[in-house]
């Protein structure tokens, strides 16, 4: 009788045991989902932060820009024969948009990698609660919902099956 006691209570200890481990793996897993869900929110609003301060930038050099270059070149001709004149007038500088176009590139591949990582851990997550023995052990434990950024662009082609490029 003692020997099949000790058989139940290690039986017992073991389920539970893995009733334990199952819990914390689901645990562990809704929360590196959520978390990674927080890091594309945050990385979302880095990218937009970015952008808006070098379009600001942008904006702000190109004002002052056309504010001072009609200036430059007013009047230079006025009461002069010469037919045709070389000058250097002073150029707009390209560099504010590169840098813009690298910002940009460089943000949204970084927020793509942020968004993937984040898909990936919700199918993993989902996986492992719909896996058996999980899903018997946790059957109430509720897949966590994300949120992808999209564009209308995207959901009409995928809801069309088709793009059609003009």
């Amino acid at each position: 009788m003692t020997a099949m006691m000790f058989i139940l209570l290690l039986i017992g200890l073991i389920v539970i045991g893995y009733f334990i481990s199952a819990y914390n793996t689901e645990l562990r897993l809704r929360n590196l989902v959520l978390a990674q869900q927080d890091v594309c929110e945050a990385n979302f609003d880095k990218m937009w932060k970015v952008i808006k301060q070098i379009t600001h930038v942008s904006d702000t050099y190109l004002e002052t820009f056309k504010e001072i270059y009609p200036k430059l070149i007013a009047g230079r001709y006025q009461g002069k024969d010469v037919a045709l004149m070389l000058e250097q007038n002073p150029p707009l500088d390209s560099s504010l948009l590169r840098q813009l176009a690298t910002a940009i590139e460089a943000n949204r591949q970084e927020f793509f990698a942020q968004q993937r990582l984040l898909v990936a851990r919700q199918k993993e997550h989902s996986t492992y609660i719909h896996s058996i023995p999980a899903c018997m052990i946790l059957p109430y434990a509720a897949e966590v919902k994300i949120t992808v950024i999209t564009s209308d662009y995207t959901e009409g082609v995928y809801a069309a099956g088709k793009e059609n490029i003009e």
